[in-house]
């Protein structure tokens, strides 16, 4: 760079050397030796500074110019209006092929490809009019017929007042263009797999989230992650505070608690730099509804290894998940009556069994078996029965506690499992009002139905201390309750055994 006194000379400059240089060479100025010993001119001292040469010995202006103008490497020249060629300079040698005998006093059109003459009317129409040319890039031909990109800068001189002359400077660009051209398709490379990338995440069926920088300020995803929390498309997503954009309308759950920011896989992996795998989380939205999701988050680095962001992919497991708590619906729960089978049933009562130990409290356990269902059964036909079955479990399930546990064996068979009971005859009331519930008519069908239940009642740990035989033995005494008329209930009472039916 030059300094503030040194100033670089630009193309307009050159130009006006040239300019100049022309007119001293066509004797339009005086160029005697006296000239030499004038004080140098304003141009004469910007190229001497330029050349860092003691301005008291300057060289004498023509051959100053016609130096600075022979060394320079770009292609400088001179020509009438017409195109007859008056100078030649070794850059112009350089860059076209050809020598300086070669060209002065002809007009060379081949210089100009045929396809780019119309652009040399143009030129030649502003330069008549007094105009300068800066900075036109442009095509030319040279003496070997190959091709060169040039950038063009031309001036026009004037002789008793109208254009004579045109000095004209071209510079080789054909590297910068070249380099220029590589940029551009490297460019073009780069949107078109952006493009490519975009169109893939918005094909795929997970739900993609990137962070674009550590503090997670920008977060934004694909198509399918727009979809998966209803947000418009271009949305930032993220739940930083520092987010202007609207509030989510979601919240986001793990295990059932809430998750701060900070616990959100994208947040751990832009801020912390880990990786997290395979994590399971809950979005609940503002209208109730539940979606579950899997996933996992990567941190991203720059090419010098800089944490800068992270990316996420999640995978919508709600129907997985639907399914998995059918099963196991289907597995714990009675299809017909919601009520959990023996699975769950021997779970609760094993749970209740070791509250009462550890708090010397007592469990009850309610063995109830409908009185003559099979007869309603057989006489009304099955979808009777199941409705009645279903009627049952409900009015059952609104006499117990919160705590207590109804379940259906199978066929018209229930149990209830009591826990934390004071005494035994705390599980007398609950069988009294259970007899009261299940005893009021039914309306089946339109048809008006009665039932009544018989109950066996054995006591935690008055009559045993596991649940295998606390079930035995209420079943033991229903069947006494039966034996005793029905609709009732009985305990268990060892001085009974003999009248178990085998």
């Amino acid at each position: 760079m030059a300094g503030k006194d040194s100033p670089e000379f630009d193309k307009r400059q050159l130009l006006d050397i040239l300019t100049e240089l022309h007119g001293l060479i066509e004797g339009r100025r005086p160029a005697t030796p006296a000239a030499a010993t004038e004080a140098p001119s304003k141009l004469e001292s910007a190229v001497a500074r330029q050349l860092r040469a003691p301005e008291g010995r300057i060289a004498p202006h023509p051959q100053l110019l016609a130096a600075i103008v022979e060394s320079s490497s770009d292609a400088i020249s001179s020509r009438t209006l017409d195109g007859t060629l008056l100078t030649w300079n070794r850059g112009a040698e350089k860059i076209y092929g050809y020598s300086a005998a070669e060209v002065i006093g002809t007009c060379r059109e081949d210089l100009v490809p045929a396809a780019y003459r119309p652009e040399l009317t143009e030129i030649n129409r502003r330069l008549a009019l007094g105009e300068s040319v800066l900075d036109f890039e442009t095509v030319r031909r040279r003496k070997d017929g190959s091709l060169v990109q040039v950038s063009l800068n031309l001036s026009p001189i004037f002789e008793d007042g109208r254009v004579a002359r045109i000095c004209s400077i071209a510079r080789d660009i054909t590297a910068r263009k070249v380099t220029e051209t590589a940029l551009h398709e490297a460019l073009l490379r780069e949107q078109s797999r952006a493009s490519e990338l975009a169109a893939v995440l918005d094909a795929v069926p997970a739900a993609v989230f990137i962070a674009h920088d550590r503090e997670c300020r920008r977060v934004t995803g694909n198509r399918a992650a727009s979809e998966l929390l209803d947000l418009p498309a271009g949305s930032n997503m993220s739940r930083n505070a520092g987010n202007t954009g609207p509030a989510p309308g979601f919240r986001i759950f793990r295990n059932g608690r809430e998750l701060a920011t900070e616990e959100l896989p994208v947040e751990k992996a832009a801020r912390q730099g880990v990786e997290v795998r395979g994590f399971e989380e809950e979005i609940i939205f503002e209208d109730g509804s539940i979606k579950h999701l899997i996933g996992n988050a990567k941190p991203l680095h720059d090419g010098q290894g800089t944490l800068y962001g992270a990316v996420a992919a999640f995978i919508d497991i709600s129907e997985r998940k639907e399914a998995e708590d059918h099963i196991r619906r289907m597995a714990h729960l009675d299809p017909l009556t919601s009520l959990p089978y023996r699975t769950l049933l021997m779970d609760r009562l094993q749970q209740a069994l070791s509250i009462s130990q550890r708090n010397q409290s007592r469990t009850g356990v309610l063995f109830l078996d409908l009185d003559r269902f099979k007869e309603i059964n057989d006489r009304l036909g099955h979808h009777v029965g199941d409705q009645l079955l279903q009627e049952v479990a409900v009015r059952l399930r609104t006499v117990i506690r919160e705590a207590d546990t109804v379940s259906r064996l199978g066929g018209d068979e229930f149990i209830v499992v009591l826990p934390e009971l004071h005494e035994a005859e705390d599980a007398a009331g609950v069988a009294r009002k259970i007899l009261n519930a299940i005893s009021a008519e039914y309306v089946i069908a339109g048809q008006k139905l009665a039932i009544t239940p018989s109950l066996g009642i054995s006591i935690y740990p008055d009559h045993a201390e596991e649940a295998a035989p606390l079930l035995r033995l209420a079943d033991k005494a229903m069947y006494e309750a039966k034996q005793s008329g029905r609709n009732t209930y009985r305990f268990y009472d060892p001085r009974s055994e003999f009248h178990v039916p085998k």
